[in-house]
């Protein structure tokens, strides 16, 4: 078995450097959606004219992508320290909330 600080062609088809890059991809575009579901949430609280049914859905998604990306935030960590340790179940609770 790999060490939980590395990848290994056991766990993944990709080298260390690509899963490294695909990590980064995965938390910019995390912090990206967060900037953006900030900028939704706070839309809807300080301007009541956003107080429409519609967009009160929007409000609500917006909490389910703040899970998500967390999870997303989490990237590959929570695999390599084991699919029972706690990161990753948090991390599984994220996604599916």
């Amino acid at each position: 078995m790999a060490s939980p600080l590395e990848w290994s062609a056991e766990v993944t088809p990709y080298s260390a450097d690509q899963m490294y890059t695909i990590t980064i991809a995965e938390r910019v575009s995390s912090v990206l959606s967060l900037i953006g579901t900030t900028i939704i949430i706070l839309t809807f609280i300080l301007d009541s004219n956003f107080h429409k049914p519609i967009n009160r859905m929007v409000f609500y998604a917006a909490w389910g992508n703040i899970a998500s990306n967390i999870g997303t935030l989490i990237s590959t960590d929570g695999l390599r320290l084991g699919v029972n340790g706690p990161l990753c179940q948090f991390q599984a609770m994220m996604v599916q909330w």
